[in-house]
């Protein structure tokens, strides 16, 4: 377990990510299947190295709406990518950045159906909202963390 220039473990996974998102359409879900699967919050883990560019780069790249070619809907390891880069430190500018890129996402949608009107917009944006949930959660579950450790070192002073 070795460390980044940017204070994250396990670079050459990143590393691997990073690449695969500088290419085509195939490769970059396959780097938002693998960051979505390995930034999930756990217990005493290193942190990774800031993937949050990563997932905006491909996302800006498609316009903030990455498809799937068979289904023509949003593809699901966008938004999961976006929740898990942006809950897996309970940093509340993290909690931010994926939030905005989830409001992305849903301006997106809404500008798709405008413009050219699709059978999957319910289920999409669904999807989007979804991810809004997780990461609001995520923000709660921060400040009551947030406000505990506050206590406790209140506690600590008397």
């Amino acid at each position: 377990m070795t460390e980044t220039g940017n204070g994250g473990a396990f670079p050459e996974l990143f590393e691997v990510a990073r690449d695969y998102a500088q290419g085509d359409h195939v490769h970059q879900v396959q780097a938002l299947r693998v960051i979505a699967a390995a930034y999930l919050p756990m217990y005493q883990a290193p942190p990774l190295s800031d993937a949050r560019e990563v997932v905006e780069g491909v996302l800006t790249r498609n316009g903030f709406l990455l498809t799937n070619p068979e289904t023509g809907g949003i593809e699901p390891s966008s938004v999961d990518a976006v929740v898990s880069v942006a809950t897996s430190r309970l940093d509340e500018e993290d909690l931010g950045w994926g939030a905005a890129c989830l409001m992305g996402m849903m301006d997106a949608l809404r500008q798709r159906a405008q413009d050219e009107g699709y059978e999957t917009f319910v289920l999409d944006a669904q999807e989007v909202l979804d991810g809004l949930e997780t990461i609001l959660a995520a923000d709660i579950v921060e400040d009551v963390i947030e406000e505990a450790i506050d206590e406790a070192l209140e506690g600590e002073d008397l």
